[in-house]
């Protein structure tokens, strides 16, 4: 706790061990405390490469494996716009930072890119224009873009073994490093794992601010913080909960230096100031202090905020103009009514329970296990709450979260909530921890267990993206629970047109709920009719659960595909499923008889 100094004013972080001031120690881990003998450093150094390489090896695989993804398109191109011209008005729904890295082999390869297409566009136009090649591209766009799951895989580990020790800490690496939502994100080009990055590193650097407050530690908060603003626009959340979570961990602190509330007060705030300079930079520097009144805004959020000061129209916005501009059209977009399906059910505002229902049904059963028990042993366990400040670092956050994305209309993937899981995943180190500490179980025993467990959702690779667990009836039966990017995005196309190939099947009928259009890879096609016909079709699992959206037609433009336009091929069973995206049927004659009888029963009973 606390103790009083003889200056007003000031405070001092007691060493409640050694009852001494402590030195500042360097930003390294705690020491081993899980009662498990500690590996030498070259044995846990080998562990964590080995552990990092087999994710390697398998988001590789799934990297060269699957099609390109719905929104994916998209961000490669604009991120090579983005770094080659300095342009950030292309597209703003998305901040630059992670897709200008994908973009790095694009730029050294020169690689020809329109300068006329903005918008979402530029994906299709770029596929268009590489069609011999544009796999290639992507595919190391991709490999770039495993930086983001590596580093926040070592942020896990560090984090943990601050909290815990050694061996807890692998768990925890293991943990995150086989789950299936975290390497399918870390696969393709979106923000949303770069997104993780910047919640895990702003966090874990306040962690180590909040034991050991110094102005280097607080300059380094300052820059992740704004480093993470660059990100994903949702990382601006964060400012409210280093406040909040830097006050909660301060609270009656018991170990650290004498300093005064002033100081740590000050910390903060040039921590804060420190962000801007690096969001600016990932603008370059553009747009920086433009008067309030010039912008135009749509969403009904930054109008009111422009009405609010409306008294003060030269009031500068000390961010870049693209920024606030994303932030606009990203809230304008979250406003609108939009198709959510939850549990069989569809509604257009969305479902306060989605994003639970989410990870209920999308998080392997042994996490949810271990996350259950850390909360019982949290709660009933001494000496787990006096890990309360730890709790409350990886709690906020994902309360936070969760209740931010549960109050939007826009709700189309566990993706929005992806920091969460690793937050979870160390917060399953509470149970760990003290299974190591009993005697009802060796280390050796829950090496094997949690080895055996963590490999179990691996049995789906490489469709990740569309898994789910047991109790939500896996891939093939995820579909009666979540859609969209859950479970098909687009992924599968490429595996349409090896099994085409291998059946030596030609043609056929194919409604495709990706943005890359079929023809580019091979396929030949015509769009299903709006009733039942004989003939062989494949259909995305989007469109056979009713799933209005945007559909590519056979000459490469699109157009819109009504509600339940393509529902009726819930009446047939598919003769395969590909990924766990696409339906193949082959629909006889005596199908569309079964299926005009049904009808005809339906309306005789419903006239």
């Amino acid at each position: 706790m606390l103790r009083k100094t003889d200056q007003p004013g000031r405070i001092e972080f007691m060493d409640s061990s050694k009852h001494r001031r402590s030195a500042i120690p360097k930003l390294l881990p705690r020491p081993e405390s899980s009662g498990a003998g500690p590996l030498s450093l070259r044995a846990e150094t080998t562990c964590v490469g080995f552990l990092l390489l087999f994710h390697c090896v398998i988001c590789l695989s799934t990297i060269f494996s699957e099609s390109i993804t719905h929104d994916e398109i998209w961000h490669l191109p604009v991120g090579l716009r983005n770094l080659r011209e300095g342009r950030f008005d292309i597209e703003r729904v998305n901040p630059p930072l992670s897709r200008m890295w994908a973009a790095i082999p694009l730029a050294l390869g020169q690689v020809h890119i329109d300068p006329e297409t903005t918008g979402q566009p530029v994906g299709l136009k770029f596929v268009l224009d590489h069609q011999s090649d544009f796999a290639t591209w992507y595919h190391w766009g991709r490999c770039y873009h495993l930086f983001w799951t590596l580093a926040s895989a070592l942020i896990v580990y560090l984090w943990g073994r601050r909290i815990y020790g050694q061996a807890v800490s692998l768990f925890c690496l293991l943990l995150y490093l086989t789950g299936p939502n975290l390497i399918a994100h870390a696969s393709v080009v979106t923000p949303d794992l770069a997104g993780v990055f910047g919640y895990l590193s702003t966090l874990y650097c306040l962690a180590c601010w909040c034991d050991r407050p110094t102005w280097g530690r607080g300059v380094l908060l300052g820059f992740l913080l704004g480093l993470a603003q660059g990100l994903k626009f949702t990382c601006l959340l964060l400012y409210p909960l280093v406040i909040v979570i830097a006050c909660l961990r301060l609270w009656r602190r018991q170990s650290g230096p004498a300093v005064s509330l002033k100081f740590l007060s000050l910390q903060l705030l040039v921590a804060c100031s420190v962000s801007l300079p690096v969001l600016w930079l990932c603008y370059g520097f553009q747009g920086v202090f433009q008067p309030l009144a010039k912008f135009h805004f749509q969403s009904i959020d930054l109008i009111s905020l422009q009405n609010f000061f409306a008294a003060i129209p030269a009031l500068p916005v000390p961010v870049p103009a693209d920024y606030i501009l994303g932030i606009d059209e990203q809230r304008f977009v979250m406003a609108a009514e939009h198709p959510v399906f939850l549990d069989g059910q569809w509604a257009l505002n969305g479902f306060r329970s989605y994003f639970l229902m989410a990870l209920l049904y999308k998080l392997p059963h042994f996490p949810q296990l271990l996350i259950l028990s850390a909360m019982i042993i949290f709660s009933f366990n001494k000496n787990a709450r006096k890990r309360w400040r730890d709790v409350v670092t990886l709690l906020t956050p994902v309360i936070a979260i969760l209740l931010v994305a549960s109050g939007e209309r826009l709700q189309l993937g566990l993706r929005y909530i992806l920091p969460v899981i690793p937050l979870l995943i160390l917060f399953c180190g509470l149970t760990f921890e003290t299974l190591l500490r009993s005697s009802f179980l060796t280390c050796r025993d829950i090496s094997v267990l949690t080895i055996t467990f963590c490999l179990l959702p691996l049995r789906f690779h490489p469709g990740h993206l569309a898994y789910f667990n047991e109790w939500a009836g896996g891939p093939s039966g995820g579909r009666e629970h979540l859609v969209d990017s859950n479970l098909d995005w687009g992924q599968d196309l490429g595996h349409l047109r090896d099994y085409m190939q291998q059946k030596k099947i030609t043609y056929l009928k194919l409604a495709y709920f990706g943005t890359v259009p079929p023809r580019v890879m091979g396929i030949n096609y015509d769009l299903p009719p709006r009733t039942p016909e004989p003939g062989r079709y494949a259909v995305s699992v989007n469109f056979v659960m009713g799933r209005p959206h945007g559909i590519t037609l056979e000459d490469g433009s699109t157009r819109a595909a009504d509600f339940q336009e393509f529902g009726y091929f819930r009446f047939f069973q598919p003769v395969k499923t590909l990924g766990g995206s696409i339906d193949l049927y082959e629909i006889s004659e005596q199908d569309t008889a079964d299926w005009d009888r049904a009808l005809q029963e339906i309306q005789t009973v419903n006239p």
